[in-house]
């Protein structure tokens, strides 16, 4: 009987673990409507090794972006700013709950400026 209970209990916690992953996530993914590249003229004169940039940054309830970070970076300190500048820059539909509502969410992009 022990293993029987040890099973239903099991299930029962994989269920609720469930149930709450799901309703944390959001219900609809964030969308870009305005995503301007960078100023290529920034990198006039950098002749760095680094072809592309990871940054994460946060998408608000209204769309608009905070914490930006660099993942990784140029080397060179006015093309990290220059990218750091330009995504928070960006605007999106934001994601939403499962009722509708606009949630924050995060997102991670690379930026490859070398084409």
């Amino acid at each position: 009987m022990s293993s029987i209970l040890r099973r239903v209990a099991l299930m029962a916690l994989i269920m609720s673990t469930t149930v709450a992953v799901s309703m944390a996530a959001p219900y609809e993914a964030p969308k870009a409507v305005s995503t301007p590249s960078l100023d290529t003229s920034v990198l006039q004169g950098y002749s760095g090794d680094v072809n592309s940039v990871g940054v994460s940054f946060t998408i608000n309830t209204d769309g608009s972006v905070s914490s930006v970070q660099l993942l990784n970076t140029t080397g060179n300190d006015g093309v990290d700013a220059a990218v750091l500048e330009t995504v928070l820059k960006w605007k999106f539909t934001p994601a939403t709950d499962s009722n509708g509502n606009p949630v924050a969410s995060s997102k991670t992009e690379y930026i490859d400026f070398r084409n």
